[in-house]
């Protein structure tokens, strides 16, 4: 993801989608349509004289499709969201859980109970004092099955009775209300919130950096109803992060000035303004004029910033954290049938993928976690490039030579330069089984609601995971458990469910491991997606943009060094 992913990042305007949410933005797959610009004087690269003091201006691929922080699951979702709010834990620049809006955690001596003080003198973004008593509502918010569209309750079972009230029908009010006083979050005072587990989880610090629990505030919610973040003012989605929305126009972009009351310190920027540009030649466009300050570069657009000698002394070339996979609905025929899905699998040159799609930008992959990631599984080939296995495994399946399979629609969401890499995936099928599908384009943001319901999960898609946190649990048990609310492949194996969460609660390090990676093994094995290739992350950042290309991590979202948002300051 996302998640991020995933966040983490990677955004969500890629030519396909990046599910999670602390992924980085992906600027090698980045692109949808275009709808927005900028204003400035055109240039070359390195051009100051568009740059405004004191303004951030960056690009979104779409329009969001929720930024509600307990429903929200995709990058860019996540990315406008960190620009609002801030959890009681965070990461720091290497990956690390530390306190954000909490002073300090505690953890109990069985590893079940995680106490946490909220700082003094908190404040949202307008004035009123924050306390545990909102980190209590958000967190019990996740688990409410009322609140529509939760995206990422999954990831935090191991509160005790998450999951009974998550799965409690929405009718069932009196069940919902009982389940909800019994769940393991309490604020014990203004001061004191505790974390009671029901099982031991040694990643569960990580847990508590993610985006489910910002503190979205009761009052607000309630008020602003089916448009508590989407109100044109922003009036009702106030946080405690470092920026106020202040304007929402849908796909039009959004704006931002800096937040006063953000527990750090008044940031240096004094605004952001965030273009919806879908197309990702269109947004390089907009960078050269001067019209943007910091862009994802797109594989298309890389080697003119190689050759430019401005351009390229504003690159930024980070390590990806994100696996982009040909996504199946294993509830939909044909691929409900574990031999095509292999023969798929075996189907795609992704050396071919990696060197003339995305143009270098990424390394073939024949498993999920990155190599350099706790769980990298290296000796995991069995479904390497083969032409002639792949069309004797599509027979083996009963469709030789493709003959009595339905027509197949690949789902992506809608740009030309889509279009075009979704053309070499559609040409290798043809090529290497001889199966003829249909690209089936579709609006960005209509397209994320799609992945979200298992429902309306298209019959074969693009999409990416990216990295929440360094941990097995975050690529396995997250995304694939079958019970899981953050992706919806409709794939059930009970061995690899089993596996996963025995791994979860495993306290020996190699013991754990090795229980994720004979996992791992099942996943590859019946190919419920076929992963393509790992990422790398460019970014092009405006030397008048101070501290954020010594700041950028793999995890960044929609602003590079965001971690470092404090000091990042527009000074042409």
């Amino acid at each position: 993801m996302k998640s991020k992913l995933g966040l983490s990042a990677v955004l969500l305007m890629l030519f396909s989608m990046i599910l999670t949410a602390c992924g980085p933005s992906s600027g090698s797959t980045t692109d949808a349509t275009p709808t927005a610009g900028g204003s400035g004087t055109t240039t070359t690269g390195g051009n100051t004289s568009g740059a405004v003091p004191g303004v951030l201006r960056y690009r979104l691929g779409a329009e969001p499709q929720n930024i509600d922080p307990q429903a929200m699951s995709f990058v860019d979702e996540i990315g406008t969201g960190e620009l609002v709010f801030e959890g009681l834990m965070t990461l720091d620049k290497d990956l690390k859980p530390v306190p954000a809006a909490a002073s300090d955690m505690k953890v109990s001596a069985d590893g079940l109970q995680y106490t946490l003080t909220v700082r003094d003198g908190l404040k949202y973004s307008d004035g009123k004092p924050l306390t545990a008593k909102n980190f209590e509502y958000a967190w019990k918010r996740l688990f409410d099955p009322r609140v529509p569209n939760k995206q990422y309750s999954f990831v935090a079972y191991d509160i005790a009775g998450a999951e009974d009230l998550d799965s409690t029908p929405v009718s069932d009010t009196a069940k919902i209300d009982d389940l909800m006083s019994k769940v393991g979050v309490k604020a014990q005072d203004d001061k004191t919130i505790v974390f009671t587990l029901r099982n031991q989880a040694a990643y569960f610090p990580y847990i508590l950096t993610l985006w489910t629990g910002w503190p979205s505030r009761q009052d607000l919610v309630e008020a602003g109803g089916d448009k508590w973040t989407t109100d044109e003012s922003g009036k009702y989605y106030v946080g405690n992060g470092p920026f106020i929305l202040t304007s929402y126009k849908g796909d039009q972009g959004m704006t931002f000035k800096a937040n006063p009351n953000y527990r750090p310190g008044q940031v240096k920027l004094k605004e952001l303004r965030a273009s919806i540009i879908n197309d990702s030649a269109v947004a390089f466009q907009s960078y050269k004029k001067g019209e943007l300050d910091v862009i994802n570069i797109a594989p298309e657009d890389y080697g003119t910033v190689q050759s430019d000698p401005t351009l390229k002394s504003e690159l930024l070339e980070l390590a990806g954290s994100c696996n982009f996979y040909l996504g199946f609905n294993s509830t939909k025929p044909p691929f409900d049938n574990v031999k095509v899905r292999q023969a798929f699998a075996q189907a795609f040159d992704r050396e071919d993928y990696v060197k003339n799609v995305v143009k270098g930008l990424g390394k073939a992959a024949l498993s999920f976690i990155p190599p350099d990631r706790p769980g990298y599984a290296p000796d995991i080939q069995m479904w390497a490039f083969d032409a002639a296995k792949a069309k004797q495994t599509l027979a083996d399946a009963g469709f030789a030579n493709g003959a009595g399979i339905a027509p197949i629609k690949i789902s992506y969401s809608s740009s030309p330069r889509a279009k075009t890499r979704l053309e070499w995936v559609q040409n290798q099928l043809k090529t290497n089984l001889g199966i003829t599908v249909e690209l089936d384009p579709v609006d960005p943001k209509a397209y994320t609601a799609l992945l979200k319901d298992q429902t309306t999960v298209p019959q074969m898609y693009y999409l990416g995971w990216c990295q929440d946190y360094p941990d097995p649990q975050d690529w396995l048990t997250l995304v694939f458990h079958s019970s899981s609310t953050v992706s919806h492949t409709g794939w059930k194996n009970e061995q690899f469910d089993k596996l996963v969460k025995q791994a979860d609660v495993e306290q020996d390090a190699a013991k754990r491991l090795d229980l994720y990676h004979q996992a791992h093994v099942l996943l590859v094995q019946e190919a419920p997606v076929v992963f393509l290739y790992w990422d790398t992350s460019p970014w092009l950042i405006k030397p008048y943009v101070k501290g954020a290309k010594e700041a950028a991590t793999p995890q960044d979202h929609d602003v590079p060094g965001i971690l470092n948002i404090l000091n990042i300051e527009v000074a042409p």
